[in-house]
């Protein structure tokens, strides 16, 4: 079996320096800027939604319709508690709701190459991270190895921070460069191989696979018996091989790279059974988490975006947006003055 972008990292040296440190893609500013996200993309479906950054019970639910969204007030790294969300992109017309959710209600994915060992290994463009939290401005994450060797802590796990403006929370391509005209393919002879910095150089890292797996690479210049080596995937490496630890390949036994992209956004397709009153706002309207005077608003009805009106009474009518991404959750509800309502 090939795997062409699976590495383990082994060596004493490397693990301090890689698998424990936290690896910076851009220097912090002395003041950083607030940590802010924004794109269009489909929460986890059933994420809850609250009012407040803590406690309190939730007030609506995502529904996992893709929609635009601005995330903010990122939760240090290791509290795992709930980011702040905005719906809307200012762009076009929206219902506007700003609240809390679990930083697990949506994905992250590196806009640009991540280095990990300058030179040598990156986090590759378009790889989906784990969110781990924020620091100093940018957001902290971690990424599981594919393919690497099972171990007491399940394998080799990177560590590293990104800006928050080269995260994305919807997938792209991952970025797999292809071998240059007349490059030469090899595979590891065994589970382990080193990889080296320059010819004769240090070692920056040692590769250990799962049994029956092996990293395939690909080259276009060697020393004596010394392979520079290349290989795109999840991790992308470039380093130097001792030709000992490689065995030649055919073109046509390298593992096919399309096979590593993330999954796709799955946005489903939602329907009221009875379809209730559509209105279209010809004034700002201010949403409130209650049908009270006294509550605190939760966003506004912009100029020009659509809504239903679920229950009209006298003083208060219960809303919901027309794209039905974000729901109220029973006993709660997302409410507007009837007065303010326009005309149908």
């Amino acid at each position: 079996m090939y795997a062409p972008m699976m590495i383990r990292a082994t060596s004493m040296g490397f693990s301090l320096a890689v698998a424990s440190a936290w690896v910076a893609v851009a220097a912090a500013a002395e003041d950083p800027p607030a940590c802010l996200v924004a794109d269009t993309t489909s929460p986890a479906a059933n994420a809850e939604f609250y009012g407040a950054a803590s406690g309190g019970a939730p007030i609506a639910t995502f529904t996992g319709v893709a929609l635009p969204v601005r995330l903010s007030s990122f939760p240090a790294t290791g509290s795992l508690l709930r980011l702040r969300v905005e719906t809307g992109d200012g762009k076009k017309p929206s219902v506007r709701v700003a609240g809390y959710t679990p930083t697990t209600a949506f994905r992250y994915f590196a806009k640009v190459n991540v280095p990990i060992v300058p030179g040598h290994v990156w986090l590759t463009k378009g790889l989906e991270l784990r969110l781990l939290g924020q620091k100093s401005g940018e957001l902290e994450f971690e990424h599981a190895v594919l393919g690497t060797q099972a171990s007491d802590t399940g394998g080799l796990k990177l560590r590293g921070s990104i800006p928050c403006a080269m995260v994305a929370l919807a997938p792209s391509t991952v970025d797999a460069a292809e071998a240059p005209r007349g490059a030469r393919w090899y595979h590891m002879r065994s589970e382990a191989l080193h990889l080296y910095d320059s010819v004769r150089g240090q070692v920056v890292l040692e590769l250990k696979m799962e049994p029956q797996v092996r990293k395939v690479f690909w080259s276009t210049e060697t020393r004596a018996d010394w392979v520079h080596v290349m290989a795109p995937g999840d991790i992308t490496i470039d380093g130097w091989v001792r030709q000992t630890e490689l065995e030649g390949l055919i073109h046509g036994e390298v593992f096919d790279m399309n096979s590593l992209e993330p999954v796709p956004l799955r946005s489903p397709t939602l329907a009221l059974a009875v379809t209730p009153k559509t209105l279209t706002a010809t004034s700002e309207l201010v949403i409130a988490s209650k049908a009270e005077a006294a509550a605190p608003p939760l966003g506004a009805v912009e100029v020009g975006a659509t809504f239903f009106a679920m229950d009209v009474s006298t003083l208060w009518t219960s809303i919901v947006p027309t794209g039905l991404a974000i729901m109220p959750v029973d006993g709660a509800g997302f409410w507007v003055k009837t007065s303010s309502l326009p005309t149908p």
